[in-house]
């Protein structure tokens, strides 16, 4: 029985120091154990780390129907780079939506003691970033790294068939965290998790109220919670990172409120296409050509069609400057045309209104440029619907794609943001009206090389660069952003580690771009020998695959090609002492592939590399390989050519 008893006692005892080991995650109870905090040793590396999240959605119903948030975070600041989750910004449809009860404080340890630093009210700010929505904007002072920050605010909104996802990832790591969405049963919201970890997610029914009376209803009520979650590590070749974080998204399906009819809300992309069919975006896309003479000029000239459709685009470009806002549809895309600016509803409805007055057949495609996220494939929505850019059908039943929002776009040469694998064909009900845009522009580059050496032992010579799609856009875009062309001169020196005597470009804004330069390029030399770039000027200098494993897909812009052909005549009195190998790759079943090879006669080193990137998109399961091939990439490309200069 005293062995029981002390058994007993050791357990409560365990219980006690585990109960007191647990955080205290009420607002303001920051711990002194949380201040000397240095590092998360689950991911060392991060610049701060949320200790505790806790969200609670839930509605209130009476005299109105309103939906409320309260939130509080308190987040570690371990690295002085951290400071920047101390700049809140916190979004809100002006007179729909407001912030209560805000409260922010940061903590720091100064001389062993607790100092608590809060929020002053005047520095908090309302800016206007859109039509009506506003952004309440503060930062909470005194932080730096060691500091513990913390806030809390309840939010209310009139946008009751809406609610916002929960995030349960963020961009630095979460030690715990919990959110509660309480939605009542006259609402009825699909609900789907999406990324890359597994949720833990419950659902339960609780008793509601109407407020003021007696009367009950049914809540649905979800709940996850989570501990040591990771950061969403920012990666290359993503095109959008937060489709593969993980969170819960809610969708309305229906809204059954008492007395009424129900109206449901489950669309198919039927019920899009004819929603839209009532809305400004129809009218737009009807609208008359505000450049009908110009037109007229173009058509008379009796161009080929693909000839014809680039002059209109230039034409409404010309016109008409995109503002950098993406939309979908806009109250008045002539009055824009009149203006000469406009959003991309406004000069792409314009070019469509030149396109048909052309005597083209014209049909919208919706979309979602990559760097929002695709369409939704399960729940047709107009949420996810950003834009539209035009397919126009020619004469031999083949396809032309058109936007006009980047001034160095041309006909199938669309920027690389809106090469979408997931666009819909307007008007068109079911899977046939799906449109794969992802690979309408294959790039390819070559570029020739005829070098030697002048009498100070400088590689000096001709490299003529061709450009086909996306590389020339690339290279128009750079040019046309450069100050001057000394500053796109100098970008492209620093980028090929060489000095360009003289510069010759032709088709500018066009999907063919040539450029010629003269260059000169001083070799690294030590006593006899002289030490070259196996490829001269740099392809691949380093692994864009650096973290050890990845746990989302990488995404490429586009299928590639490139070449570099190159021929080098020796310096007098010099042969070559070494070559780099010949190599081959093949992976993926020829998907990518990379070949090498140089070889001297005569006093002539030639050489060639080919690079060829079929797939746009590779699978987790797949980085390791891809990492490995591209390493071995790498170890050609930063392998020498060995000159000596003989005795």
């Amino acid at each position: 029985m005293k062995k029981l008893i002390l058994s007993l006692a050791a357990t409560l005892a365990a219980v006690s120091l585990l109960q007191a080991q647990e955080p205290d995650y009420r607002f303001g109870k920051v711990s002194e154990e949380e201040l000397r905090m240095e590092r998360y040793d689950r991911d060392p590396d991060a610049e701060a780390v949320i200790l505790y999240e806790e969200l609670r959605t839930y509605f209130l119903i009476g005299n109105q129907f309103t939906r409320m948030t309260d939130y509080f975070i308190r987040i570690k600041v371990l690295k002085a780079e951290g400071k920047e989750y101390a700049d809140i910004n916190l979004p809100y449809v002006f007179q729909r939506e407001n912030y209560a009860n805000l409260d922010a404080v940061a903590y720091n340890l100064v001389d062993g003691k607790i100092v608590k630093t809060p929020l002053k009210k005047q520095y908090l700010f309302r800016e206007q970033v859109g039509d009506e929505q506003w952004m309440l904007k503060f930062s909470i002072p005194e932080v730096r790294e060691g500091t513990v920050i913390e806030y809390r605010y309840r939010m209310n909104s009139d946008f009751v068939t809406y609610i916002p996802s929960v995030v349960v990832q963020h961009d630095i790591p979460t030690v715990r965290m919990k959110a509660t969405v309480e939605i009542p049963e006259y609402l009825r919201f699909n609900v789907n998790t999406k990324g890359y970890l597994s949720i833990n997610m419950r659902e339960n029914t609780i008793a509601g109220r109407i407020a003021g009376t007696d009367v009950p209803y049914n809540v649905r009520e979800i709940t996850t919670e989570g501990r040591d979650i990771p950061a969403l590590k920012k990666e290359p070749f993503v095109w959008n990172r937060n489709e593969f974080r993980s969170m819960i998204d809610f969708e309305l399906s229906q809204i059954a409120m008492p007395f009424s009819d129900v109206q449901n809300f489950s669309l198919t992309w039927k019920d899009v296409n004819e929603a839209l069919a009532e809305t400004d975006f129809n009218s737009n896309i009807r609208m008359g050509n505000p450049f009908k003479e110009e037109t007229a000029a173009i058509v008379a000239r009796n161009l080929a069609p693909r000839q014809t459709l680039h002059e209109l685009l230039r034409l409404v470009q010309s016109h008409m400057k995109w503002d950098g806002k993406y939309r979908l549809m806009s109250s008045s895309p002539r009055n824009a045309a009149d203006k000469g600016t406009g959003n991309s509803a406004e000069i792409n409805s314009v070019l469509m209104a030149a396109v048909k007055d052309a005597g083209f057949d014209v049909v919208p495609l919706l979309l979602n440029p990559r760097s929002r996220g695709r369409l939704p494939l399960a729940h047709p929505s107009f949420d996810g619907i950003s834009t539209f850019i035009l397919r126009v059908t020619l004469d031999d039943g083949k396809f032309a794609y058109l936007d006009g929002t980047d001034p160095d776009s041309d006909v199938d040469l669309l920027p690389t943001d809106l090469l979408v694998d997931r666009a819909r064909i307007y008007g068109v009900s079911g899977d046939v009206g799906w449109c794969d845009l992802s690979r309408l522009a294959p790039g390819n580059t070559h570029i020739n090389m005829t070098l030697g050496f002048d009498p100070e032992l400088s590689v000096h010579g001709r490299i003529t660069e061709r450009y086909t799609n996306v590389p020339a856009l690339r290279c128009s875009s750079a040019y046309g952003d450069a100050r001057s062309e000394e500053e796109y001169v100098e970008a492209l020196e620093e980028e090929h580690h060489i000095r360009i005597d003289s510069l010759t470009i032709n088709g500018l804004r066009s999907a063919h771009l040539t450029q010629e330069f003269t260059m000169t390029r001083e070799p690294e030399t030590a006593g006899d020998f002289i030490y070259l770039n196996a490829t001269i000027i740099p392809f691949l200098t380093e692994n864009p695959f650096k973290s050890p494993e990845r746990k989302y897909p990488v995404e490429f812009d586009n299928p590639a090609s490139y070449t570099m052909q190159g021929v080098l005549r020796l310096p007098e009195g010099y042969v070559v002492e070494e070559l780099p190998r010949a190599a081959r790759f093949n992976a993926f079943d020829g998907d990518i592939t990379c070949f090498y090879m140089a070889q001297a006669t005569n006093g002539v080193i030639q050489f060639n590399m080919r690079f060829n990137q079929k797939r746009l998109i590779f699978l987790p399961e797949e980085y390791a390989d891809l990492q490995a091939f591209y390493g071995a990439v790498v170890n050609i490309c930063n392998s020498r050519i060995v000159l000596r200069k003989q005795q």
